[in-house]
């Protein structure tokens, strides 16, 4: 006895637990502007979000033509502006780290080198994700599907947005408002005393931020990547072991449960409020409190036929209401289905499922009803008619439908009996429904009701099977509502996830070409949702709408998260897993975490509400949000270290496909004519001499346990000397000898020196010369050091923890200390004046890897450190001593250096020409 109230409280609290969602909105914002340090990019990034919910409302009403909006597409308002956190922080973290790359360069290579990454990753976390969204159109809810169509177009029209709102918004911040708010802040150094006390305390703010940059950068940049790899075995068994409970728990015991009541009737507010105790402990302790409908009986069967069970209404608006469709085949008048219905009747009476019939019914034996109502007296009181007396069974098909028309007229002339008879307006029999009691009773569980299903069912197909052609269309229902929802429920989650999972994996591998890495994302989303219905049971939800509508789209909110991850490892200029999953952690860790928080507090501060849609809708985005981090950026990447593909391996490669770490796959002849203008000869360098200097293992040695810097060279060009002895050449162009991480690098096999750089003192050297006949020569003494010919760009410190040797771009900056060149110095092999490689008349003898006359300069452009003297030792060594020199191989081989204070040289050597080096 609710006396109408609960509707009326339902309305006044939605109104009021607005704020809450509104709340956790403003906490989404303040944390991404705190990353980002500027309110502007934050606002332009509320306004995008605010525009594509717009542009999306618009499509879902005039593209699509729908009319219903359900209230729980304003969650997508949420959603939406959890997806652009993550999109808007990842942005921000790649243009500061091209910025720090490449500081001398303009504001439209900026944005190229940013874009070029950036815009990979967002068209295929955007494509899935709307693809994981549009997956749940399949479930036959309404709500659920008019969710997942509005969810999908926002995040479609959002990510076209970002693409173009999000680049044209952060330059003009940095054109307009960045340096001039640093300008202003420089300029008031005086001022009042207020003033001063505001300065003063921006001066703590940055200390305090500097203090969170470091603690960011040792946990993003050093610990988590470290721990990821090292204790991957760890991660994989306990990520695996959390999935497979989670499944253990929702699919087999204890498993959802599914909704005792219909949504109408169902739980609206949290299980504390009082209109909830009463319904769940109260009510049936009151009698005055009657029982629901349906509730105490059994359960009726009723038989049509007439009219053919067909939906007419609009499948996504539940408003609307269905036009009976008549079976235009329905003929129950002859004599053979005269016979079929008493048959009928009869069976119906021998089953187990038959119980006793109340009075006022309409019976299934409406044949029997009619010969008992033609030899009783009341036949006639009407008047004389041709039905009294009739005994002949079956009756001509005339005589039974004027019988079956005063058989109702006699026995119900007011209207208040149902006999089960339906006529259309011109007194024509339309449709026949018939009903009976059975001996089951009514139930709210999903089981009994089931098995009454079931049984009912195949029981009226064997008897449909026997009907006349005018009678075997009939079909059955009873008091079904609950349980139509209890079967979708039970089986459209499970397939309605699959498809989910299913499109993601498409459009992942349609956009990445790449299988394992395609099949380790879904792992890792699939982990995610398991694991996070096992927790709903542990929770005591029951699956009804809303929350089987917020299972479906944990696909689309967990998804983004690893295919942050995904693209970033993909895009990885290093060949091998373990650098490719450092690579990723460190590039993406600190945004995925940082959204991933933000996401958290907005679910925390939900959980208050006293409606139970936004409390499960804090509840859903904590979870899913913190899982997906969690299966993310340790299950996912633990993988990718066991498995992950290297160079080639799982790529589906297409004709005239190159990839960054693609190696020897060009034509030498080609690639040593390959060189910068101004030079009269090119030539290629020769793979690395079967024999080494003894300096190779000492040198790198060395450099290991005095954490010298080693260097990777892509690029190598050998210029003939005399054109730089003679003249000094204008020197190449950083920007020309930068190469995009999807472009194949210039692949020249490894030529082993003593050192490419200039030497620390200011004494020249003298080297044994040799010449292309290998007969040697006078001493040569170094020309004085001219000038280098490499820019000096400094490089400037990368904010908030980012690190530029190990979140590179494809290695963007070329500066003085990582190019090597020198126009006025032979540099000789080191080979060339070991005495253990002299012949017997003196003469050295020349093996691969000796430079001849004709080879006198080593350009180098150096693209990227890969040795940091941070880093642990260890990890150096898994990264620089992996397969050295096997058959094959492609790793980097290293030059190293003779002085102890210069870096070793690190070049990348083709498979092609290994044949002659074996370590």
């Amino acid at each position: 006895m609710d006396l109408g109230l609960k509707p009326r409280l339902l309305k006044y609290y939605l109104a009021e637990d607005t704020m809450y969602p509104l709340i956790a909105l403003v906490v989404i914002f303040f944390g991404m502007s705190l990353y980002l340090r500027s309110l502007f990019i934050t606002f332009m990034s509320l306004l995008g979000v605010l525009g594509s919910l717009m542009v999306a409302y618009f499509l879902y009403h005039v593209a699509f033509r729908m009319a219903y909006f359900p209230f729980v597409n304003l969650a997508a308002l949420l959603l939406l502006s959890g997806v652009c956190v993550n999109y808007t922080l990842i942005f921000l973290d790649m243009w500061r780290l091209s910025r720090g790359q490449v500081p001398s360069g303009g504001m439209p290579h900026r944005v190229g080198r940013t874009m070029h990454h950036f815009g990979y990753l967002l068209l295929v976390s955007g494509l899935t994700t709307s693809a994981a969204f549009y997956g749940s159109y399949l479930s036959r809810l309404p709500a659920v599907r008019c969710f997942a169509l509005f969810m999908g177009t926002a995040v479609l029209v959002h990510m076209g947005l970002t693409l173009l709102w999000l680049p044209a918004t952060v330059v003009l911040h940095e054109r307009y408002l960045a340096h001039g708010c640093v300008a202003q802040a420089h300029g008031q150094r005086g001022g009042s005393d207020p003033l001063r006390l505001l300065l003063a305390l921006h001066r703590r703010i940055r200390i305090f931020r500097k203090i969170i940059s470091i603690l960011s950068r040792l946990l993003f940049q050093r610990l988590l990547p470290c721990g990821v790899i090292k204790f991957r075995y760890i991660w994989i068994c306990w990520f695996a072991a959390l999935a497979a409970g989670g499944a253990y728990i929702g699919g087999v015991s204890p498993r959802l449960q599914l909704p005792i009541l219909l949504p109408l009737g169902g739980q609206f507010f949290r299980s504390s409020h009082p209109f909830e105790r009463f319904d769940a402990e109260y009510r049936q302790q009151f009698l005055f409190e009657d029982l629901p409908p349906n509730e105490g009986g059994n359960l009726p069967v009723v038989l049509v036929w007439g009219i053919l069970p067909v939906d007419t209404s609009d499948p996504l608006d539940p408003r609307t209401n269905s036009s009976v469709v008549s079976d235009p085949d329905f003929s129950p008048s002859s004599p053979e289905a005269q016979e079929w219905l008493l048959a009928l009747c009869h069976g119906a009476q021998n089953q187990s499922f038959f119980g006793d019939q109340p009075e006022g019914w309409p019976t299934l034996c409406l044949v029997e009803a009619l010969q008992q109502w033609m030899e009783s007296p009341s036949c006639g009181r009407l008047g004389p008619d041709l039905c009294c007396g009739q005994s002949e069974f079956p009756w001509a098909p005339q005589l039974y439908l004027h019988c079956l028309k005063m058989m109702a007229l006699e026995q119900s002339p007011d209207g208040t009996r149902d006999l089960g008879l339906r006529f259309d307006t011109h007194g024509n029999l339309a449709a026949l429904v018939l009903k009976f009691q059975t001996n089951l009773p009514y139930s709210t569980e999903y089981g009994p009701v089931h098995h009454f299903y079931t049984e009912i069912s195949r029981w009226l197909s064997t008897e449909m099977s026997k009907a006349p052609p005018g009678l075997n269309q009939g079909w059955f229902t009873s008091n079904l509502e609950l349980y139509s929802l209890q079967h979708s429920l039970s089986t459209e989650p499970a397939v309605v996830l699959g498809l989910a999972l299913a499109l993601a994996f498409a459009t992942l591998l349609l956009s990445t070409w790449n299988v394992p890495l395609s099949l380790f994302s879904v792992a890792a989303v699939a982990g995610t949702v398991l694991l996070t219905v096992g927790l709903l049971v542990l929770l005591e939800w029951q699956l009804n709408t809303a929350e089987a509508l917020f299972l479906s789209a944990s696909v689309g909110l967990s998804v983004d998260l690893t295919i942050n991850y995904c693209i970033s490892y993909h895009l990885c200029p290093h060949p091998d897993r373990l650098s490719r999953v450092a690579f990723s952690l460190r590039q993406i860790s600190r945004a995925t975490a940082m959204t991933t928080g933000v996401l958290f507090a907005s679910g925390v501060i939900m959980l208050p509400s006293t409606i139970l849609l936004y409390r499960k809708l804090g509840i859903i985005v904590m979870m899913v949000k913190f899982l997906g981090c969690g299966f993310a950026s340790f299950f996912f990447q633990s993988l990718c270290c066991f498995f992950g593909p290297e160079k080639n391996c799982g790529q589906i490669l297409w004709p005239c496909a190159h990839l960054p770490w693609d190696a020897g796959t060009e034509d030498p002849d080609e690639k040593g004519r390959a060189g910068p203008p101004g030079f009269s000869e090119h030539y290629e360098l020769q793979p690395l001499a079967r024999r080494r200097s003894p300096s190779f293992d000492t040198s790198t040695a060395t450099s290991k346990l005095s954490h010298r810097p080693s260097i990777l060279s892509e690029d190598l060009q050998i210029h003939d000397g005399s054109c730089c002895l003679q003249h000094a050449q204008a020197p190449v162009s950083p920007r020309d000898l930068l190469l995009d991480h999807q472009t194949v690098f210039s692949q020249c096999p490894a030529l082993q020196t003593s050192s490419p750089y200039k030497q620390a003192g200011p004494t020249p050297q003298t080297w044994i010369r040799q010449d292309s006949q290998g007969q040697k020569t006078e001493p040569l003494q170094a020309l004085p050091e001219g000038p280098a010919h490499c820019p000096k760009s400094k490089v400037e410190e990368l904010p908030d923890g980012l690190c530029s040797s190990a979140s590179t771009l494809e290695g963007l900056s070329v500066s003085d200390d990582t190019c090597a060149s020198e126009h006025s110095v032979r540099v000789p092999d080191s080979v060339g004046t070991s005495p253990e490689v002299m012949n017997g008349t003196g003469h050295p003898i020349l093996e691969r890897g000796q430079l001849n006359g004709k080879r006198d300069t080593l350009w180098l452009a150096l693209k990227e450190t890969i040795y940091d003297p941070n880093m642990p030792n260890s990890h150096h060594s898994s990264l620089s001593w992996k397969g050295r020199g096997g058959p094959g191989d492609i790793s980097p081989v290293m030059l190293p250096n003779s002085q102890p204070d210069l870096p070793d040289v690190w070049l990348r050597r083709p498979s092609t020409y290994t044949s002659g080096y074996s370590s």
